[in-house]
C-alpha cells in the first residue's frame, strides 16, 4: 500500500511539474525558443563528442543528429507548430528509431544506471519532451500574414 501512495504522490508531482513548464513555455515563447535552439545545439555537440571520444556507432550518431536536424525544422516554425507537416512526422519517427539505437548501443555496455539514465534524459528524451510541451504556446498565437514589409498583420479570414 505504501509504493502505490508514493507513486501516485510521484506522478501528481510530475504532472504538476510538467503543468507549469507548459504555462512558462506558453507566456514566454520567444525565450523558450531560444533555450529549445540552445539545448539541441547542445544535444548535437554531445552526440559528436560521444562519436569521436567514447565508442559509439556510426548508425546511433546518425539517428541522434536526424532527430536533432528534423527538430531543428519544426523549431522554424515555433510557437505555431504544425503537426501534420513532414517534419513533424519525421520528428517523431525519429525519436522513435533514436530510442531505439540508444537501447541496443546500451544493451551489451555494462554503465551504471545513473549514466545510463543521464544519456536518456539528456540526448534521447529531452528533444521530444521539449516539443511535446512545446506545442501548447501555439495554442493562443493570433493568426497572421505577412504584408509586403514584413510586419506580420492579422489575418482577414472569418
Amino acid at each position: 500500500k505504501q509504493w502505490y501512495q508514493r507513486r501516485v504522490r510521484a506522478t501528481v508531482c510530475i504532472a504538476s511539474g510538467m503543468f507549469y513548464i507548459t504555462e512558462v513555455i506558453e507566456d514566454y515563447s520567444v525565450i523558450s525558443k531560444e533555450v529549445f535552439k540552445w539545448s539541441n545545439i547542445a544535444i548535437v555537440i554531445s552526440y559528436l563528442l560521444l562519436y569521436f571520444f567514447e565508442d559509439t556507432s556510426t548508425l546511433h550518431l546518425v539517428c541522434g543528429l536526424a532527430m536533432c536536424g528534423l527538430a531543428w525544422l519544426v523549431l522554424q516554425q515555433f510557437p505555431t507548430v504544425d503537426m501534420i507537416s513532414p517534419a513533424f512526422i519525421g520528428l517523431v519517427l525519429m525519436m522513435i528509431v533514436n530510442h531505439i539505437t540508444a537501447y541496443f548501443f546500451f544493451k551489451d555496455r555494462f554503465l551504471s544506471f545513473s549514466q545510463i539514465i543521464a544519456y536518456f534524459t539528456l540526448c534521447v528524451w529531452l528533444v521530444p519532451l521539449q516539443m511535446i510541451l512545446g506545442l501548447v504556446a501555439g495554442e493562443n498565437v493570433l493568426p497572421t500574414s505577412l504584408s509586403s514589409r514584413g510586419n506580420a498583420q492579422p489575418s482577414a479570414y472569418y
